[in-house]
């Protein structure tokens, strides 16, 4: 602690001045579909009950990429997800199919590690969500509103694709 005018030894009447590090710069971060990956779930054709993923635990919190594919059989499409694998300490990123996720929600990011993993993605070395461009949402208020739409789709009971000459209203 510093002591702001007073001599050594006379601490009664003076105030405490912290010195804090101010950062010119503002931590990298981004807006993002975040969701669990499913405790129980049918696998196999013996139909028994399945604990998760192959790689990510019950429970594993991911992040949703932009990029997913859809088609009629495999039940509201496949995403590409960034989560923390079973047993190791690394982010790894994989295509996981739609009904393996549950409680999806609206996220900012800020974890350096899921960043830098983003990051990589897009080929940059250091984290940079204004150019990420198609892979990752981004950081200003077109991405936010993008990213609450999808979270709207997702948590959707069923899935289907638009009939075909339906029209937005």
């Amino acid at each position: 602690m510093v002591y702001a005018n007073s001599a050594i030894g006379d601490e009664d009447d003076c105030e405490v001045v912290m010195c804090i590090p101010q950062n010119d710069e503002q931590e990298p971060w981004t807006w993002c579909v975040i969701a669990n990956v499913v405790d129980e779930h049918e696998v196999g054709v013996d139909h028994h009950i399945g604990h998760g993923t192959k790689i990510f635990s019950p429970g594993t919190k991911v992040y949703v990429s932009t990029e997913w594919r859809t088609s009629l059989k495999d039940d509201g499409g496949t995403l590409f997800v960034i989560g923390k694998a079973r047993k190791q300490w690394r982010m790894v990123g994989m295509f996981i199919p739609r009904n393996r996720l549950t409680n999806f929600r609206v996220g900012r990011v800020f974890d350096p590690r899921v960043l830098r993993r983003m990051a990589k993605d897009c080929r940059q070395s250091v984290p940079d969500p204004s150019e990420w461009g198609w892979r990752w949402w981004g950081n200003d208020e077109d991405a936010h509103q993008t990213v609450i739409k999808r979270v709207e789709y997702f948590s959707q009971d069923g899935f289907s694709l638009p009939e075909a000459g339906a029209e937005d209203d």
